[in-house]
């Protein structure tokens, strides 16, 4: 059962951290029971509001990790501890956690995974970013595979590289990724490849969380109700998925214009 909340609560920031330059992990006085991979909507009064996933949880408290992109996520990030949002959620279908599994995340889409990991330790986690300044969460998971595009921290290569051999000796059963939709394409593919079971995160834009405004499509799709998580049976059908996403217009665009035209 899903326990969701369709207006929105007022939660008090009660604390920031700073993850990297551009990327901060909000803690929010907001008791919740959710499951890994679903998500919540943040109010800021008048302004807007936007989907997050819950990145950490402790008793009374959640945490969502931000990444400075538009008016609304830079609002958010400036926020200091006794400032309110309003929170609504959670929303959508979470991970559904086996055994022999491996998680596998890019940039930010590791707070998507992060309290999957924390649920199942003994999952190993592939991470990949840029370059160093751009790994988060280190402290929480020092048992973590970091990859970067430029070496600096590390392996230089990207974490499908160090997934793959361990696909191919025939380790894991499923794994689960959030990330650059490119980066999940990949994952997917190799998961096909191998016969292993794949569950994917995906993003769209949304307006609602639960499925009224049909914004968030990806084929036939609605990524807010039917997902955010899609296990591969599901991904096999989204001819969208890896290649195109929609604007805020509903215009249909590559993934790049996508990355580019989003500002929240």
């Amino acid at each position: 059962m899903r326990h969701t909340v369709e207006q929105p609560v007022m939660a008090r920031v009660m604390e920031v951290l700073d993850d990297a330059p551009e990327l901060r992990t909000l803690w929010l006085e907001r008791k919740m029971k959710f499951q890994p991979g679903q998500f919540v909507m943040i109010w800021i009064p008048e302004l807007d509001e936007k989907p997050y996933a819950v990145s950490a949880q402790a008793p009374g408290h959640i945490a969502i990790t931000v990444r400075k992109r538009g008016p609304f996520s830079t609002r958010l990030m400036e926020m200091r501890p006794g400032e309110t949002v309003g929170v609504r959620g959670p929303y959508g279908h979470g991970f559904v956690p086996k055994p022999n599994g491996a998680i596998i995340a890019g940039g930010c889409g590791l707070a998507m995974v992060a309290t999957l990991k924390e649920a199942r330790p003994e999952m190993p986690l592939f991470f990949g970013a840029k370059t160093a300044d751009e790994v988060i969460y280190r402290d929480r998971f020092p048992d973590m595979e970091v990859c970067t595009d430029d070496g600096t921290t590390g392996y230089r290569c990207f974490p499908t590289d160090r997934l793959r051999p361990r696909l191919e000796r025939g380790e894991f059963k499923v794994v689960y990724t959030c990330g650059p939709e490119v980066m999940m394409r990949a994952v997917f593919d190799l998961c096909e490849k191998h016969g292993v079971e794949c569950q994917a995160a995906l993003e769209r834009y949304m307006k609602c969380g639960f499925g009224l405004c049909g914004q968030c499509t990806c084929g036939d799709q609605l990524v807010c109700q039917d997902g955010p998580v899609f296990d591969s049976k599901a991904l096999r059908r989204m001819e969208e998925f890896g290649r195109s996403a929609r604007l805020k217009s509903g215009q249909k665009v590559t993934l790049k214009q996508y990355a580019d035209g989003r500002s929240c």
